[in-house]
């Protein structure tokens, strides 16, 4: 599979380039968004990590580390704005990441 931008939820699996959502779905990169959650699923190895930040070398807005092999990890956010949404091309060591943005 590769990374879906078209869908809601934002579905990315492939994280072998930096990701800058904005660029992504044709917006101005540093666009904002009002952000549901992030869900990091199925992480494969203890250790392995998943870190969004909100631009490159920038705040982390998702940060862990997987404690549990193939537990899915979520954090809700539930509208807050978010300044981007960028991943590095280390930034996810397994498994896949969804992106929910709160409905307009």
């Amino acid at each position: 599979m590769s990374n879906v931008f078209t869908s809601n939820p934002i579905v990315l699996d492939t994280f072998s380039a930096i990701i800058d959502v904005a660029s992504a779905i044709g917006l101005p990169s540093g666009h904002s968004f009002k952000l549901e959650s992030i869900e990091w699923q199925t992480p494969t190895t203890l250790t392995h990590i998943c870190v969004i930040t909100d631009a490159a070398s920038g705040n982390d807005i998702f940060n862990e580390t997987c404690t549990t092999a193939n537990q899915s990890v979520i954090k809700y956010f539930r509208g807050t704005l978010i300044k981007n949404l960028y991943i590095a091309a280390s930034g996810v060591s397994s498994g896949k990441v969804l992106i929910t943005l709160c409905k307009e």
